[in-house]
């Protein structure tokens, strides 16, 4: 049998939720845990789960959750020790696989400790996201890589000589928390960031804010960043210093309103619950993929939405365009073919059902396992030849 332990880590604002709504000081580690993958996050524990069935030993640790970490120490570890809680519990588990969530935390400090285990033989690394200088060489560190589009598949290709699998994110039946069937009474509905310090975001800007003004039964909830008022300050100031501040003085004033009237940012549970009342999820991705594939693909068409998302690459290989889902290319598009199908709600309910079916059918978990066993094993053996 082979022994997975999966590092992860979620994000700040639903720590922030869980150490003052979920979290009980009186609870053991174990206990913990489990409340906190009780709240379907994000993955949450899913692929673990998923591995379990095929015979691995799997093991789950939140590396960013410090109050979880120290609980851990408490029950399992050594409070004296000099070393990080992370080596110790590496050290305590002793697994064959390392899969990092974070690519962020693979630096070189840390695997040049891990390599001095010799029980570890593979380390994965999970990374979906914008690159820096810094993942890169993190990701050259590692044995293998994981990743969820075709497009970065390419970029980690071309920049390290590592294998690089493609492994889309994927939904479990089991965070529904309703029938599909169930009265939806919100219209629009969009879940999502609003970074504007990298510029990767800019866009949904104008997209948000039509919604908002154009359909009044919306929830739209963003996250934004907590140093969000610093990066429209120097937003505007390099506007200013380009000469292009009127040009752009529409944008901030959008901008600044939908900060100011959406929604608090939801996680797990509480997003779940938002999308099995929703009729239309509208999604986009961020500027700089080409490739379709981030999780509210999944996720809205897992909780019965009628899933309209922006034009990418590879979307017909995931869903059947104006079948299963459907596509805008601007934002007149998106308004136009919201109000469309609220109006036409038989075509709605009839492509949301065939968008639910696809994802229950195709994108599990259980698949995505399957193809990322097959991918351990081959490294396994590659790396035990070359050893």
């Amino acid at each position: 049998m082979i022994k997975l332990l999966r590092i992860s880590s979620i994000y700040p604002d639903f720590l922030k939720e869980i150490k003052k709504n979920i979290f009980l000081k009186s609870d053991n580690y174990t206990d913990s845990l489990n409340k906190i993958f009780a709240q379907k996050y994000s993955v949450s524990n899913y692929i673990t789960k998923a591995l379990i069935e095929k015979n691995y030993e799997c093991i789950e640790i939140i590396n960013n959750a410090k109050f979880l970490q120290e609980k851990w120490v408490n029950d399992y570890g050594d409070s004296s020790s000099s070393e990080d809680i992370l080596i110790q519990q590496i050290k305590y588990y002793k697994p064959d696989i390392l899969y990092i969530g974070n690519a962020s935390l693979a630096d070189s400090t840390l695997i040049k400790k891990i390599r001095k285990f010799s029980f570890v033989k593979l380390i994965l690394c999970f990374h979906c996201a914008p690159f820096t200088p810094k993942i890169i060489k993190n990701l050259r560190g590692v044995d293998a890589v994981v990743t969820c589009t075709k497009g970065y598949q390419e970029l980690i290709s071309r920049e390290i000589d590592k294998d690089v699998l493609l492994m889309q994110h994927a939904f479990n039946p089991k965070q529904q928390l309703n029938s599909h069937e169930e009265i939806r009474d919100i219209d629009i509905s969009f879940i999502g960031s609003l970074f504007i310090n990298k510029g990767l975001h800019l866009k949904r800007v104008e997209l948000i804010y039509e919604l908002m003004k154009k359909f009044k039964n919306n929830y739209i909830a963003i996250n934004f960043s907590n140093k969000f008022f610093l990066y429209l300050g120097v937003l505007i100031f390099k506007s200013i210093i380009k000469f292009d501040f009127l040009k752009k003085i529409s944008f901030f004033y959008k901008l600044i309103y939908v900060y100011c009237f959406s929604k608090k940012p939801i996680f797990g549970n509480k997003m779940l619950k938002i999308l099995t009342k929703t009729k239309i999820l509208v999604n986009t991705h961020i500027e700089d993929t080409k490739y379709a594939g981030n999780m509210r693909l999944f996720e809205g068409t897992g909780c019965g939405c009628l899933l309209i998302t922006d034009k990418k690459k590879d979307i017909d290989k995931l869903f059947k365009p104006n079948e299963e889902i459907e596509l805008f290319s601007d934002k007149e598009d998106l308004i136009e073919k919201c109000k469309y199908y609220l109006i036409n709600q038989d075509k709605l309910r009839k492509i949301s059902k065939a968008g639910l079916k696809k994802t229950l059918s195709f994108h599990s978990y259980k698949i995505r396992a399957s193809l990322l066993s097959n991918f351990i094993k081959k490294n396994i053996r590659y790396h035990n030849q070359r050893t």
